[in-house]
């Protein structure tokens, strides 16, 4: 015997299920949250100073042997920490040298121990690395044998650049001259031949910008160019972004007549010298004839790319500093379970 055929009500409840089984699926899959990976575990080297963190001390002790303290200031899992470590001390030719010339503290920006940075701030890693306005890592700070920052260096550098800094600090070259004039007349030869990119937009007169403008600084003694435009130069997503620019490259050497985004006539030489900017490659956007970020160095990709969508995209009228930005942006990726991948170059 033939069993009945389902009714027209039956069928229908049958689809319904399955519409529903399907949307519940789909709302799982998209609460997902997407993950941070990217971070990369590593351990401060033995061989750092075992200090008590006061700091005026550990500098006085240094300065008696004609040394230096080097303040490695660094963030659990984070593959810049990792990377300078890895490359441009640990296994750097130089480790040797650096080692008898300097005194090496680790700071965890995240730690609660007690510093005492002078005679009077004496407060948790955590809270000097705001004092400071640690807003990437590692930070590397100098101190002469009177505690007094001679040196600063933010971010990722390759073993060429942090070995010049080295010698620029040891020489205490700080008193007569900034570090790139050090370079330009202690390095053997120039290291790099300024690359063109199809982005590049022919600007002197920078206060004509009719968007925001991305004014990238290189010279021939810049050891991180090359891996600037072999990594994030000829990613896709990143020049992308870049369309939200009028994008310009300065030779930092130039003697070139320019007009800054604030109407001064000038030189790339004597502007960035005036900004104070001592590493190349470096990045300065600007918003409404305003800076709104500076990126000192190469990047990782997902730090570059927040970094000038928070100016090409205008974020800065809502979020105050990057900091905020990208804390906002990066959990709006997470809940959108977008991974958030903080080691690709």
């Amino acid at each position: 015997m033939r069993g009945k055929r389902p009714t027209e009500r039956s069928r229908f409840f049958v689809v319904c299920l399955f519409l529903a089984s399907i949307l519940a699926t789909s709302w799982v899959m998209a609460a997902e949250p997407g993950r941070i990976t990217g971070g990369v575990r590593y351990s401060i080297p033995s061989w750092f100073k075992q200090s008590f963190l006061e700091l005026a001390d550990d500098a006085a002790e240094a300065g008696e042997a004609d040394k230096h303290v080097m303040l490695f200031m660094h963030l659990d899992e984070c593959p810049y920490c990792e990377a300078v470590l890895r490359e441009s001390i640990i296994n750097a030719d130089y480790l040797p040298w650096l080692r008898s010339r300097f005194d090496a503290i680790a700071i965890n920006i995240r730690g609660d121990r007690e510093v005492a940075f002078n005679e009077t701030v004496r407060v948790s890693e955590k809270k000097l690395a705001e004092i400071l306005k640690v807003s990437q890592t590692p930070v590397i700070i100098f101190l002469n044998g009177e505690n007094r920052p001679v040196m600063r260096v933010d971010g990722y550098r390759t073993p060429l650049e942090f070995e010049r800094i080295l010698k620029y600090v040891d020489d205490k070259a700080y008193l007569q001259m900034n570090l790139a004039s050090y370079v330009a007349k202690t390095s053997a030869g120039p290291h790099y031949r300024l690359r063109s990119h199809p982005a590049f937009a022919p600007l002197t007169d920078l206060s004509s910008s009719n968007k925001p403008l991305l004014v990238l600084f290189e010279d021939s003694w810049c050891g991180g160019c090359d891996l600037l435009h072999d990594t994030l130069l000829a990613d896709p997503e990143v020049n992308q972004l870049l369309e939200k620019f009028n994008f310009v490259r300065l030779d930092a050497e130039s003697r070139e007549p320019i007009v800054t985004p604030t109407g001064q006539q000038t030189t790339p030489k004597a502007w960035i010298e005036a900004l104070g900017i001592d590493a190349r490659p470096a990045f300065v956007a600007f918003a409404e004839g305003e800076e709104r970020v500076r990126i000192k160095g190469v990047l990782r990709h997902w730090h570059f790319t927040t970094a000038i969508r928070y100016v090409g995209e205008g974020y800065y009228e809502t979020y105050p500093t990057l900091r905020q930005f990208s804390r906002a942006f990066r959990q709006q990726q997470l809940e959108a379970g977008i991974n958030v991948d903080l080691g690709r170059q």
